[in-house]
């Protein structure tokens, strides 16, 4: 119910302040770090202490815990997409789609894990998902135009392969010779 006194107060539109800004990105890194090292126990007022910030601050930005771990998960699929831009340069398609992969999977299963602990009804990061698929897909194509894969190796081969290499880095016999093994399928 709304506060009579207060009434409703819709999101901002409009741009935000820097420091605001700045907070929001602190809340977001505690977070990331809290939620590593301790699992989604940790309470938002301990996630605004660790971020230097007051808990008004994290509502503030952050209805639920949902919407937290939501741009939790949003910000480490973005910092893969900057990792996947940035091996899209590589004088090796070939090497840069294996290195790359190696860490999305590598990286991905942190997020993963914590993606799995969500609610049913928590929130989706689709858009940071489908920048991560763009990138991707262009580290593809220039494996295949240099030869460095096979010219039928589509998206979907790739997602199939991705997952294969997630599911043997998880494994309690997995770890990083069996996203190796995996990854030879590229091959």
């Amino acid at each position: 119910m709304t506060d009579p006194k207060r009434g409703e107060r819709p999101a901002s539109t409009g741009p935000r302040r820097a420091d605001a800004v700045a907070n929001r990105a602190k809340v977001v890194a505690a977070a990331r770090t809290a939620f590593a090292a301790e699992g989604l126990s940790v309470s938002l007022d301990e996630i605004a202490r660790r971020a230097g910030v007051g808990a008004g601050t994290v509502h503030r930005h952050f209805r639920t815990k949902a919407e937290l771990v939501d741009a939790v998960l949003a910000a480490a699929v973005e910092d893969l997409v900057v990792a996947a831009n940035s091996y899209a340069g590589s004088d090796d398609p070939g090497g840069a789609l294996r290195e790359f992969l190696v860490r999305l999977v590598t990286e991905g299963a942190a997020a993963h894990e914590l993606a799995a602990r969500l609610q049913a009804d928590a929130g989706k990061v689709e858009g940071s998902v489908a920048e991560l698929d763009r990138a991707l897909g262009l580290l593809l194509s220039r494996a295949r135009a240099a030869g460095a894969v096979g010219p039928d190796l589509n998206e979907r081969d790739l997602a199939a392969i991705v997952a294969a290499a997630h599911a043997a880095y998880v494994h309690a016999a997995g770890g990083d010779r069996a996203v190796m093994l995996v990854l030879r399928a590229l091959d």
